[in-house]
């Protein structure tokens, strides 16, 4: 347990001391007004959902009627939904002679996606390349380990599958748009590669506590051990041990930048969101209040960014031994929070300037286990917000059938890749094309670099 020394007393006695003495502070806070100026006044967000372990969408959209339907529900087995509990949805546009329908949990986002708040990105995943199934049978490249969370979910964050890349594409969109800018990146879902490896890490923060600053032995106020620590932070940041300056300057800003917040937040707006059942790790409810908590006070941040990107993890979506009422739990509990965090932009009247995402290790298999379903490929992805073009759905619905054309070992292929998807989200950020370029290496392998679904 955390001892008796003052959090804020112990911060403003650190800045009084070894940050205010650094010159590398007033250097990042210089360049990141600067830069503000480029961006414009104008505000937008990214909030990016992780659904950890891989998504059953093809739970949470269906064929609701007709052959179709009876397609899905012959080869889903055990896992298939009833089709009289289906939520109906008419896209705008999209058309292939099926009728779709939501999960019977998702009426929030049922009622979003009839306001033209929330579209559908249908069979989206990892992809080196457009492929076929014969294609794919004849050798086509394709991602590594295509069927591994930890390889496909590295994949998505970097958004580059023909080539490792040392930092996620959230990153490199920071240091394109706001080198400067401390406050760009913003995790309330843990460390990840989607916004690691860019001039600044992700400032952790979980509506009450500040994780950078988050540490044990910090606040021990007895033993050696605890003033060892308390020394490294001291020391400079260009500590001739590269460990220890590294260390050093990582934790300083940390520091100063939660003694700058703590004033900040005591004026933020809280919000109420569901609770979840059976969920491990931070509840998505209380990382979407933390979200809905700093941009009730955006305009009073440090720098006052233009531009921020969150990264939510909503955990346990691996269902391999999940029988369908229970993967039911975990979509209703999405719904949920979903339509609350749209009812707190509405409140905050920040509708038309925060667009919510959905990204996942990879989709299921087609064919349950008679648990579960399996790692899949391709997947479908949500976005939410008032700038969305909502009420409908772009791509390519694949065929859910036994020995699907659309499908290689039980799992659908992609046939819109991660690449499209963001880009067209980087490019509602204000990305130009040389911007994107940039960002998404490999975006120059597909027709479609805007899918549309963002004005």
């Amino acid at each position: 347990m955390k001892k008796s020394l003052n959090r804020r007393q112990f911060i403003k006695a650190f800045l009084a001391t070894a940050v205010t003495a650094s010159p590398l502070v007033s250097a990042i806070r210089q360049s990141g007004s600067a830069m503000a100026v480029t961006i414009g006044n104008d505000y937008k967000a990214i909030v990016c959902i992780l659904l950890e372990g891989g998504a059953d969408a093809f739970n949470m959209v269906v064929p609701r009627s007709g052959v179709s339907y009876n397609a899905y529900s012959t080869v889903r087995e055990n896992m298939a939904l009833a089709a009289s509990s289906l939520l109906p949805i008419t896209p705008g546009s999209y058309s292939d002679g099926v009728a779709y329908g939501f999960h019977p949990t998702m009426t929030r986002m049922q009622g979003l996606f009839s306001d033209q708040k929330l579209a559908v990105i249908a069979n989206v995943g990892t992809l080196v390349q457009p492929v076929t199934r014969t294609e794919v049978e004849n050798g086509a490249p394709v991602p590594n380990q295509w069927f591994a969370h930890n390889t496909q979910r590295d994949l998505w964050m970097t958004a580059n599958a023909a080539q490792a890349e040392q930092a996620g594409w959230a990153a490199r969109l920071a240091d394109i748009f706001d080198p400067g800018q401390e406050l760009f990146n913003i995790t309330v879902g843990g460390k990840n590669l989607m916004q690691r490896g860019g001039n600044h890490p992700a400032f952790e923060f979980s509506g009450d506590d500040i994780y950078a600053f988050d540490d044990y032995y910090a606040f021990r106020d007895d033993g050696k051990l605890g003033e060892v620590y308390r020394q490294l932070l001291t020391q400079n940041a260009n500590h001739e041990n590269l460990l220890v300056g590294s260390f050093a300057k990582e934790r300083q800003r940390g520091i100063r930048l939660a003694g700058d917040l703590s004033q900040v937040f005591d004026n933020a707006t809280s919000f109420t969101f569901p609770d979840g059942v059976h969920e491990s790790g931070t509840q998505l409810g209380d990382q979407l209040a933390a979200v809905a908590k700093m941009l009730s006070v955006k305009d009073a941040l440090p720098g006052r960014p233009r531009r921020q990107i969150f990264f939510i993890n909503y955990h346990d979506w691996d269902t391999h031994a999940t029988p369908l009422d229970a993967e039911s739990h975990k979509v209703d509990y999405l719904d949920k929070c979903l339509g609350t965090f749209a009812d707190a932009l509405a409140q905050l009247g920040l509708e038309n300037n925060v667009t919510t995402c959905t990204i996942s290790d990879f989709g299921r298999s087609i064919t349950p286990n008679g648990a579960g379903t399996d790692h899949g490929w391709g997947s479908h992805a949500f976005v939410m917000g008032g700038a969305v073009n909502g009420g409908d759905i772009y791509g390519l619905m694949p065929k859910i059938e036994a020995d699907s054309p659309d499908a290689i070992e039980d799992r659908v292929i992609p046939t819109t890749a991660v690449d499209q998807y963001l880009a067209t989200i980087a490019a509602w950020f204000g990305a130009s094309t040389a911007d994107l370029g940039a960002i998404f290496p490999n975006l120059h392998s597909f027709p479609t670099t805007n899918l549309g679904f963002l004005g």
